[in-house]
């Protein structure tokens, strides 16, 4: 029925484009007279093959009429739509046909479906005999085949599942009454979607009933002049490799360094909205996952725009999950509008996916961006103290640009800065981002504080020497790295590490808290027990986390018992083997790749691998105090404000039990608390009894 249209052909186009649907009506109606009449003269109430429809328009000459009339109407409609496209009216059919390479065919068949629909035609339960109308394949193709130009064959093909208007989901295939079991396709009912035939009605928005959970639509993405970045071209490119059909585009980077903004911005350069898609919002199951992503891939299609799946490294990539990578990858290959991936690394189903991928890295931003980012989101009405600055706030806590985004909003909440007149503090600042980076870590390490302060610290020069050592590179590594040349040298492995060893109780713990208080930076106790995970590969991941926080917010790793997560690689004697030496593996990698400070403590040195030794900066051992060290420790930790009898000998305790500080600490708790058991001040043989008690629990007889 469909005709081509020369450009000489002097008709005008459709002025309102509500019009064209109203021509469809007209030429579906007539369309359905010629049916009705075909079915009325055919032998056989059944479907109409091709030879019936000869035979019955050969041997009727007012059939033959009608059929030319159904012909030429349809030749008009075509000509009207194509000055209309000249002309610039955006047609609903004609749209469709663009965006889903469909055939005219397939517009004749949306446009046929949609008629039904709206019910302006005709009422489709009193067609011929007072006989219900069956919207089914074989009825669409005994009204849409035509002897000259489209054979019934090529009607059925449009229904195959991988032709364009089922694999895009623009008409939707039932089984119809009376079949128990998968009819064959002719019998099977047909309806176009219901989102299709309001989009061609005008509703252009997508609605959230399309939008579901999973999905956003983004009519105006951010321009590139509101995008703080700091390599600003980095949008340039990513347009320019949307712009290509083949190309996946795979947006790679830490979660809130604008990597949707970098998309957005490119996408609007390109003259696009933008469809995102959470994957974390999408189930782990073949159907569902249909259920859910063709309605949202046709969307982007209906919309012209740039399609985001959002969180794509974790959908899929679990233990157990690959068996979803095929669905996954036949939807995305149905997919002709341009496509990106915003991801914190690259899933393993990319490769499947049928097109070029692409990668883009968009980096943690400079200190100088994350300033423009504090002064853009502060609220208009919140004003910093004459003593804040911003440049040292964020030479401490690095943060992404999501992450001053919220903080400032959190910020602008606080009853103690509207107290103050809208004037907030450097300690507001600070405060409100400890607080953020602690609830992102809780998860996986413990914040650690101490009260003491290095005039507390007993211990012997050697220990203390290197200690400051570590202290002075922390002051210096920034400017000789950068300012004498040592980064072009040490490309990597330019982290402050150390490992400090000893037997428990002898201050390692508490001097890495002293010495996260003297870089200004929050110490963070790794908890192996969370961390550690018996499913391949979620170790990694749980790693890479603590790590990319600790990157992010300028804090201090402690890796408290570290030889049971650094320990030894082994011969590969069994799969196990092989996946603990891979975690090994990943850790030195970290290690060599993070900037920050990391600290390891450990009873057993000799029980971690020599390869992280090697590539550790500073290795300090604690160790046991000798007898005059034990009675400073105690002298040290007996607080001022404790009752004590006049006649205790400190001396005599220090000499008899060779008791490391954190020992003698609980030994000195337990006296306190039987002296007030006893109702007054702290005893010799109070203090006699607690320490033979924690000595003993070290295993030793006094």
């Amino acid at each position: 029925m469909a005709a081509m249209v020369t450009s000489a052909d002097p008709r005008p186009g459709y002025d309102d484009p509500s019009q064209h649907l109203a021509d469809w009506s007209e030429l579906f109606a007539r369309m359905v007279d010629r049916m009705v009449q075909l079915k009325a003269r055919a032998p056989r109430a059944s479907i109409l093959t091709e030879h019936d429809r000869a035979r019955l328009i050969r041997d009727n000459p007012e059939l033959a009429d009608l059929d030319k009339g159904v012909d030429v109407h349809g030749k008009d409609i075509m000509q009207r739509a194509r000055f209309a496209r000249r002309l610039g009216v955006p047609l609903p059919l004609e749209i469709l046909r663009e965006r889903f390479a469909l055939a005219p065919i397939d517009i004749d068949i949306l446009g046929s479906l949609a008629t039904i629909e709206r019910g302006t035609a005709f009422n489709p339960y009193t067609v011929g005999k007072n006989e219900p109308l069956q919207t089914d394949v074989a009825f669409l193709v005994a009204l849409l085949s035509n002897s000259d130009a489209v054979l019934p064959g090529e009607v059925r093909l449009r229904f195959s599942a991988d032709a364009p208007l089922i694999a895009h989901g623009l008409v939707e295939l039932a089984t119809g009454t009376g079949w128990a079991v998968d009819p064959p396709l002719v019998y099977k009912r047909v309806r176009i979607a219901d989102r299709v035939l309001d989009f061609i009605e005008g509703a252009q928005e997508p609605p959230p009933s399309v939008l579901g959970a999973a999905g956003r639509f983004i009519g105006q993405p951010m321009p590139a002049s509101d995008v703080l970045l700091a390599e600003p071209a980095l949008i340039d490119q990513v347009a320019r490799a949307l712009a290509r059909p083949d190309q996946l585009v795979e947006i790679v980077g830490p979660v809130g360094v604008g990597r949707k903004s970098v998309v957005g911005a490119a996408a609007r350069a390109l003259g696009r909205p933008m469809l995102t898609v959470d994957l974390t919002e999408v189930p782990v199951d073949a159907r569902a996952l249909v259920a859910v992503l063709k309605p949202l891939i046709r969307e982007a299609h209906l919309q012209d725009a740039v399609l985001v799946l959002e969180n794509a490294h974790e959908y899929g990539d679990s233990d157990g999950q690959s068996w979803i990578f095929q669905t996954l990858c036949d939807l995305m290959r149905r997919v002709r509008t341009p496509m990106a991936l915003v991801v914190e690394r690259s899933p393993k189903w990319v490769t499947r996916a049928g097109r070029v991928a692409m990668r883009f890295t968009v980096d943690f931003p400079t200190a100088e961006v994350q300033r423009r980012l504090w002064v853009r989101h502060l609220p208009p009405g919140l004003k910093l103290g004459p003593d804040t600055s911003l440049d040292a706030l964020v030479k401490r806590y690095s943060a992404t640009g999501s992450g001053i985004k919220e903080a400032c909003e959190e910020l602008g909440r606080l009853d103690v800065v509207h107290q103050r007149g809208g004037i907030a503090t450097e300690k507001d600042i600070i405060d409100v981002v400890r607080t953020r980076l602690a609830h992102r870590l809780s998860a996986l390490a413990s914040v650690v504080r101490t009260t003491l302060e290095w005039s507390d610290v007993i211990l012997p020069d050697e220990v203390l020497a290197p200690v400051f050592e570590f202290l002075n590179y922390a002051a210096h590594r920034a400017k000789i790295f950068k300012d004498w040349g040592f980064d072009r040298k040490l490309p990597y492995g330019r982290g402050l590490s150390a490992l400090f060893s000893g037997p428990p109780g002898t201050g390692k713990t508490m001097i890495c808290s002293l010495l996260a208080k003297e870089l200004g930076l929050e110490l963070y106790r790794i908890d192996l027990s969370q961390v550690v995970n018996k499913y391949i590969g979620e170790t990694e991941k749980n790693l890479g986390r603590v790590f990319d926080e600790a990157a992010r917010g300028q804090v201090m790793l402690l890796f408290d018992e570290a030889d049971s997560l650094f320990a030894k690689r082994t011969e590969v004697k069994s799969s196990h083997d092989r996946y603990a030496n891979l975690e090994v593996n990943y850790l030195l990698q970290r290690m060599e790749s993070h900037e920050g400070v990391v600290v390891m403590t450990t009873n057993a040195e000799t029980a971690i691998d020599p390869a992280f030794r090697r590539r550790i900066r500073f290795r300090i051992r604690f160790p046991t105090p000798d007898e005059a060290q034990r009675l400073q420790l105690w002298q040290g930790m007996m607080p001022s404000e404790a009752q004590v009898a006049p006649n205790v000998d400190l001396r005599a305790i220090a000499q008899k039990y060779p008791l490391a500080g954190g020992n003698i600490m609980n030994a000195l708790v337990r006296a306190a608390t039987a002296a007030q058991a006893d109702g007054g001040a702290i005893q010799q043989h109070h203090l006699q009894r607690a320490a033979e008690l924690e000595y003993a629990e070290m295993g030793f007889l006094a």
